[in-house]
Parts: C-alpha cells; structure tokens; sequence
C-alpha cells in the first residue's frame, strides 16, 4: 500500500493493477487498485499499452523472487521506475538504480551508489562513497558508513550497523542489530555485536528464525 500511495504522490504515474501469486487476493483491491491475477499477468499488461512496473515484493525470503520478476520484467520491455519517498535525503552526487524504492527518512550520502531493484526501507542511512549492489534489501533503521560494499542480492536485518569500508559478499545475512566490523563472505551469514559467522548448523536455523519474522 505504501508504494502505491508513493507513486501516486510522485505523479506522473497511474497505477493500474496489482499482480499477486495467491488466488484467494484476486479479485480484491488495495487502496483501490485491483488485483486480478498473478505474475502471469505481465505479458497481457504490457500487450495492453501498460508502460512501466514496480516490484512490490519486500521480505527477506523474497530476495530471489524480486530478482526474477525485475528480470521478467525488463524482458518484457516495461521501464522499472524508481519510487523515491519526499521525506528521503537523496544528495545530487548518489546514483539510484532503476526499480529501486527508499523509503520516508532514509538519508542516501555524497557519491553513494546504489544498484538496480534494492529496496531501502524507512531511516536507513547510507554514508558516503558506498555502494548497495542489485535486488540487496536494506530493512529500517539501517546504517551503513562510510566507503562500504554490500553485494548484490545482499539482506541486512533491521537496526544492523556496518562500519567504514567494510565488504559485505554476494547474498550474504546480516542479522537484525548486528553490529558488521570486519568483512563477510558471500554467501555467508552473521549476527550478533559484534557479528560473528555462524557455522552451517547455526545458519540454517538462524535463516529459518530471520525469515519467520
């Protein structure tokens, strides 16, 4: 719903339809938007004259769902546009990938670089010269300091810290408010203040906790 209200205040933009993959939602509407099918629906969509689309999907499980609908997406010739909320502080030298969404009270610093699809959520800072790499998702209260790393399709939890120049590794986890002072591998998961690497055991059930929430 808060996309639709953000894209509705930008302008420019009429949002049409919402495509969702659970039958029991066809059929309703948010905020007056109706959804009458899945993703399957894309092609008839653009076949009708619908210009541009917006990835909507947002939680930790859905990292590789985002990549691929952006993907269909893009294959299918819609523009991704980007939704930047009023009350976030974007500076003139950052750089916004396309079908990126930031959220009210996000603060993006000088020549920081953030990729394709990301999704940053409400008060998350990212300090100066870092750069977010594609479909990485950023939960609230979020800060990142200065010249870091995060790979792409990247999950840092809510309230997580990450200090100066630290490299964050494609699809790593960074747990709900850890504190990140040394490198993470890709693929790798950590938590705790300060954060720590779990062993295998250990994430897998820290996955299965993250993603519960």
């Amino acid at each position: 719903a808060i996309l639709i209200e953000m894209i509705r205040g930008a302008g420019g933009y009429e949002v049409v339809e919402v495509t969702d993959p659970r039958p029991e939602l066809w059929g309703t509407e948010i905020l007056g938007v109706p959804i009458r099918g899945g993703d399957d629906r894309l092609p008839v969509l653009h076949d009708a004259g619908v210009a541009a689309a917006f990835v909507g999907v947002g939680s930790v499980k859905s990292v590789a769902v985002r990549k691929r609908l952006f993907e269909q997406a893009v294959s299918l010739g819609f523009e991704l546009i980007t939704v930047i909320h009023p009350r976030a502080v974007v500076a003139p030298s950052a750089q916004i990938g396309r079908g990126t969404m930031v959220l009210p009270a996000a603060v993006i610093h000088t020549r920081a670089t953030i990729g394709d699809n990301v999704t940053i959520y409400s008060g998350v800072l990212v300090e100066h010269d870092t750069e977010v790499g594609h479909h990485a998702h950023l939960s609230p209260g979020v800060h990142v300091a200065g010249g870091v790393r995060i790979g792409a399709e990247c999950f840092i939890g809510i309230g997580a810290s990450i200090i100066q120049n630290v490299r964050i590794g494609v699809r790593a986890v960074v747990g709900a408010g850890a504190v990140v002072l040394h490198d993470i591998p890709e693929g790798c998961t950590a938590l705790g203040v300060p954060a720590r690497l779990l062993r295998r055991a250990e994430r897998n059930t820290a996955l299965v906790e993250e993603r519960a929430d």
